[in-house]
């Protein structure tokens, strides 16, 4: 070889090193930073909201749980508590007050009764009582809230996307050039390498959901290059898409 041949062929080993870099920095390198931090603030937001949603799944079973004790337990009549000194208070015929006796009245017996009748706890247990039935009607809501919100933005299935993208980047990485192949193997290790990278940067695109297919492997590369190496005569111009050999030149007459 010439050494006018030589330094040609350093000078393009030069520049496919130098094209890999560039896109190793600011293709994949760049993408994949993208993704790690798609990950983890989609990741954060999806524990967030399936934090909340468990604690007001819990508040309601709690609420409901109290609730439906305090009735049984004091509201109800011979209820195990307090044999059902409250149980007035929760009867349906609770809310007719009955025409108190005129004598009862003017005596100031009525009042009195009434008092003996209701036991200081009775409304305090009432009161409990109607707050958790509205924590328990209340906090559904609220869970479903966040769960319509976290079908609205799919952050778990974006995390799984941006996974996907990462797993099969590394897929593409492994492809990357080494320094010792040679022209012919470094063009086709570099090509399978940008062309791997860019189809999962596309596929993530353009579908919004990862189904990325794995990139072909190095060596189906290595063998198309070399077909193509032959058929243009081993001359390396061939390599290059879409570049046609040069025509020699006619025989003068």
């Amino acid at each position: 070889m010439t050494q006018g041949g030589a330094g040609a062929t350093a000078d393009r080993q030069k520049y496919l090193e130098a094209a890999y870099r560039v896109f190793q920095r600011f293709a994949l390198e760049d993408q994949r930073a993208y993704y790690q931090s798609a990950v983890t603030r989609f990741r954060k937001a999806a524990e967030q909201v399936n934090r909340y949603r468990a604690l007001f799944a819990l508040v309601t079973g709690i609420a409901s749980a109290l609730a439906g004790l305090l009735v049984a337990g004091y509201l109800t009549p011979g209820s195990f508590a307090n044999n059902g000194e409250c149980a007035a208070l929760s009867a349906p015929n609770a809310m007719i007050q009955e025409e108190p006796d005129p004598v009862e009245e003017v005596q100031g017996i009525a009042p009195l009764l009434d008092a003996r009748e209701r036991p200081y706890y009775c409304r305090t247990l009432e009161s409990a009582i109607v707050i958790l039935t509205i924590l328990a009607i209340v906090a559904p809501a609220i869970s479903a809230a966040f769960t319509t919100l976290a079908d609205l933005y799919q952050w778990d299935r974006l995390v799984s996307t941006f996974e996907s993208a990462l797993e099969n980047l590394e897929v593409a990485d492994a492809q990357s050039p080494l320094p010792q192949m040679t022209e012919i193997e470094y063009k086709a290790s570099l090509r399978a390498y940008a062309e791997g990278a860019l189809a999962v940067m596309r596929d993530e695109t353009a579908q919004w959901g990862q189904i990325a297919q794995p990139p072909q492997q190095l060596e189906k590369f290595l063998e198309e290059e070399r077909l193509k190496a032959e058929r243009s005569g081993g001359s390396a111009d061939g390599l290059v898409p879409n570049r046609r050999s040069p025509t020699p030149p006619a025989p003068d007459s």
